[in-house]
């Protein structure tokens, strides 16, 4: 049976002092047939004070074991605490690893993707989740961890109800040596609010894109206009807005206009009412008005058609289609299935002639795999969602795949298509690139600095500023710092250098850093840095490689730093070793002999240095 601490610590107490009780009576009992002497005394009260000492030492004991039960209650009911605040929170909040294994979920993470917290513990999302989406997840964390700070990026997750947008903050977790050990996660559901700014995305999109005249006025003042209201009538928002629209009326319509707000105050709706109007450039427009009020506001609903054109459509047309014909972007005009009009563009670019791009209803040349989705961006469209930067692939007649981006819009009476697509196969092909250039370039830089970290000799890199930006731990322990940008290149900050006798000083531009920024290299210059604050000297090999760009131009500098201190003590220590046994030996020569020994043992210690450097530089 195991006994608790606390029952321990009274049991030896309670022992201690009956063992310190009877060695009190058994001395007493000693010294009582005679008269007890100073010493007797003292002895006694040494006993008594031993008494009392254990007695305190208890008491100090007791009160330290409460205190620790107290505080670890109170680290458990903190613990309890803050579990039960990430636990009722809405919001989805994990910690992993750096290495993707979880370490913390509150309860909205475990409703989230069906888990336990005993589960999930050394588990990664790769464990649970379909591969594409752990990966992506995994991206993310990584990249939070690289930048060492919050980032914010929207993930979709598909739950009974149907997907769900969440707006996730990943952020590093700093240990004691301000180093990442955890990525922590607090995902927030967006998705009404996401819906919501679609709902009113796609309503301004359409009122701002919309042809016709788009208004909303009082009895007689515009409260907001659309880009064609401007457009039309030449004048900017600003000059519209908050004005008496009876005074863009022309005057010979003034009467007509308002007996016709004088029927729409009384709750009548205006259908294909006509007036003019005069532009910014003193023309006039013809507008055809559909008018609904609002009896309970006061506000007008407007929407006008310019229908100016009808007087000149000839001429209209004819330039129309000579921009139609004449521009670079693809146009077109097509029904639900097949293309009625397009321009010379669409045919470059897929390499289908007009009349095999008319004959046949337009899918047959679209990419298997998108055309349910171009369908269904089609049915919306014609419901009046408009079409916005639509990326779909078509087929060319030689086999390639192209991608193109489309922006539409349709007339709801007769159904006709009217859209514009640019050809983007190009530049998604850069973007992959340059996804791709950025991928490899952060798995080379995770594989230097793994190969920097197990070098045994300091390694700094800086750029032709002298400012340092890469540093591995053994430069910044020798620096005394682990932030690598705390660390100068000016050497002379940190050390005084000296020449290997250790009293000529070493100039500063000799050094490996400054030749290697003019481009010069350099292999094991021996220098003495004595560092003033630690009374520390070392004995150092320093070597200097320039980086050139493509114009031959430095544009940084490597430096390794080769501690040989030690090395060079034991090469003394052999000297000395070896002439104290020549000694005792009995060993004499001439003081010539012996200073060609101490030559040869110099010359054989040089040799095994440079086997060394050989054998370490082939590693």
């Amino acid at each position: 049976m195991k006994i608790p601490f606390k029952i321990k610590i009274i049991m030896g107490y309670i022992i201690n002092l009956l063992v310190i009780f009877v060695l009190g009576i058994i001395y007493w009992n000693q010294i009582l047939p005679e008269t007890p002497l100073l010493w007797d005394w003292i002895s006694l009260i040494l006993i008594a004070l031993s008494l009392g000492m254990l007695t305190v030492v208890f008491v100090v004991i007791r009160r330290q074991l409460k205190a620790k039960t107290q505080a670890e209650m109170e680290t458990l009911e903190n613990r309890k605490l803050l579990q039960s605040i990430i636990d009722n929170t809405k919001n989805a909040i994990s910690v992993k690893k750096l290495n993707g294994e979880y370490l913390l979920i509150n309860k909205r993470y475990e409703n989230l993707y069906r888990l336990k917290k005993e589960d999930i513990k050394g588990k990664t999302d790769h464990d649970f989740l379909p591969k594409e989406t752990a990966d992506r997840y995994r991206s993310t964390d990584l990249e939070a961890v690289k930048l060492e700070k919050e980032i914010q990026v929207e993930e979709v997750l598909e739950q009974p109800d149907g997907l769900h947008t969440y707006l996730a903050a990943k952020f590093p977790l700093f240990d004691a040596s301000n180093r990442v050990f955890a990525v922590g996660t607090i995902a927030t559901d967006i998705t009404e609010r996401i819906n919501s700014q679609k709902m009113l995305v796609a309503g301004n999109t359409f009122f701002n894109l919309s042809r016709d005249m788009l208004i909303i006025s009082s009895d007689n003042t515009f409260l907001k206009v659309n880009p064609a209201t401007t457009f039309i009538l030449g004048y900017s928002e600003e000059e519209l807005l908050g004005k008496p629209f009876m005074s863009f009326v022309y005057a010979k319509d003034i009467d007509s206009t308002l007996t016709e707000v004088t029927k729409l105050q009384s709750g009548a709706i205006t259908e294909n009412f006509e007036n003019r109007f005069v532009c910014k450039d003193g023309s006039l427009k013809w507008l055809s008005w559909t008018t609904y009020p609002d009896v309970k506001t006061g506000l007008l609903y407007a929407v006008a058609r310019d229908v100016t054109a009808k007087r000149n459509v000839e001429e209209s047309l004819k330039e129309a289609d000579t921009f139609f014909e004449m521009s670079l972007d693809i146009l077109v005009v097509a029904t639900k299935k097949m293309f009625i009009k397009i321009n010379p563009s669409l045919s470059k670019v897929l390499g289908y002639s007009d009349l095999e791009l008319k004959s046949k209803p337009f899918t047959n040349y679209l990419f298997s795999e998108d055309i349910a989705t171009t369908e269904k961006a089609i049915e919306e469209l014609q419901q009046g969602t408009p079409m916005v930067n639509f990326e779909n692939r078509w087929v060319c007649k030689d086999g390639t795949i192209k991608w193109l981006s489309w922006t539409a819009t349709t007339d709801i009476v007769t159904g006709t298509l009217y859209a514009i697509a640019r050809d983007i196969t190009e530049r998604l092909k850069l973007k992959e690139e340059e996804r791709a250039a950025v991928n490899d370039l952060y798995e080379n830089e995770q594989k230097l600095n793994l190969i920097l970290e197990n070098i045994s000799d300091g390694v700094i890199v800086a750029n032709s500023d002298k400012k340092v930006i890469l540093a591995n731990n053994m430069a910044n322990e020798m620096f005394g710092t682990q932030d690598d940008s705390k660390i100068s290149a000016n050497f002379s900050e940190y050390f005084e250098m000296y020449f290997p006798d250790g009293k000529t000083i070493f100039p500063i531009q000799k050094l490996p850093m400054e030749r290697a920024l003019v481009g010069e290299l350099t292999d094991d210059v021996d220098v003495v840095l004595w560092n003033e604050k630690l009374q520390e000297k070392k004995r150092v090999l320093l070597s200097g490689r320039p980086i050139m760009n493509q114009q031959n131009q430095v544009i940084a500098v490597v430096i390794t730093i080769k501690d040989i201190t030690r090395y060079k003590k034991l090469q003394e220590d052999l000297k000395k070793t070896e002439l104290k046994y020549r000694n005792l030996i009995g060993f004499r020569k001439d003081d010539e002999i012996k200073k060609s020994d101490e030559k040869e043992i110099e010359k054989e210690t040089e040799k095994k240095t440079e086997k060394d450097k050989e054998k370490k530089k082939k590693d």
